[in-house]
This record gives structure tokens, C-alpha cells and sequence, in this order.
């Protein structure tokens, strides 16, 4: 009779770990996605994917108030998932009367 196998289970944060700490030196993937997400550029540079997302999700609202609808694509939902993330340290700032756009 063949021995059953056994997984030996191990905390993702051991994984993640560099090899000189113990770890596998594997990098922690939902850090990296949210790093990677993170850098959407809406604040500083002017190009069509900027123009893109300003027309189509931010027309009326600032990043600070949007929520998510139904009709949003993928890519724009797993932005929001992170956008409290993506606003640690910002601010709304006001000129002439007016809400500036992201």
C-alpha cells in the first residue's frame, strides 16, 4: 500500500520572505499588482488614456468621490479596489472656485 501524501503548509509571509531572512525569496504578488495599479498617471501626465478615462468615468466627479458602477471594465474596477490606497496623502485642491481634475 502506497503512503499518503502529505502538503506541508507554509504562511505566504515565510514565502515572501528574502532567502536571507528564511524566506523563498518569491515576491508577494497582491503587493506587487497594487504597486503596479497604483501608478495611474492621472495626476501629472496629459495623453489619450488620461483623456480616455477622464471622459469616461471621471466626467462629472474627481477621483476622491467615484464609485464604481456596473458597466465599468475590468481593468477600471480593480483600480478602485485600490484607490483608497492610491490617495494616502492626497488632497482635493481648490482654484478659482472650482474642484481640479485629476
Amino acid at each position: 500500500m502506497e503512503p499518503e501524501k502529505k502538503y506541508h503548509l507554509v504562511k505566504w509571509e515565510k514565502i515572501c520572505k528574502h532567502k536571507r531572512k528564511g524566506g523563498l525569496g518569491i515576491k508577494n504578488l497582491r503587493k506587487m499588482n497594487i504597486s503596479l495599479l497604483s501608478r495611474w498617471k492621472l495626476e501629472k501626465e496629459e495623453g489619450l488614456w488620461q483623456k480616455l478615462i477622464n471622459y469616461k468615468y471621471l466626467w462629472k466627479d474627481n477621483i476622491h468621490n467615484v464609485k464604481h458602477k456596473l458597466n465599468d471594465s475590468s481593468m477600471w474596477s480593480d483600480l478602485l479596489k485600490i484607490k483608497d490606497f492610491y490617495l494616502l496623502g492626497r488632497d482635493i485642491r481648490v482654484k478659482s472656485g472650482n474642484n481640479t481634475r485629476f
